[in-house]
């Protein structure tokens, strides 16, 4: 399972209802092709950027102390990183 499709059934279920998502798609980056997804509340805001070349970067911004509180890019050997930066990710959305 790619981590896009590990993302759709595993991760995106977990999001809270109040995060709006939106998806972009942009051909020929650094890692391939990037297919972007960016989340946003009135809390934080962030991306997850699954590139064709197996590269994960995920981000998060809290607006309430105008920080970055994760910035994760995990390359496609990095299994554990991949499954880490999830976890992560749902954790904060789930914590605000």
């Amino acid at each position: 399972m790619n981590h896009f499709e590990y993302f759709e059934e595993f991760v995106k279920p977990k999001i809270p209802g109040d995060y709006l998502l939106t998806w972009s798609d942009f051909p020929n980056g650094d890692f391939g092709d990037l297919k972007r997804a960016e989340f946003a509340s009135s809390s934080l805001l962030g991306s997850i950027e699954f590139w064709s070349k197996g590269w994960l970067g995920v981000d998060v911004v809290d607006l309430r102390i105008d920080d970055q509180v994760l910035v994760i890019l995990c390359s496609p050997e990095d299994e554990d990183g991949i499954k880490h930066a999830f976890d992560s990710l749902l954790e904060i959305l789930a914590d605000v």
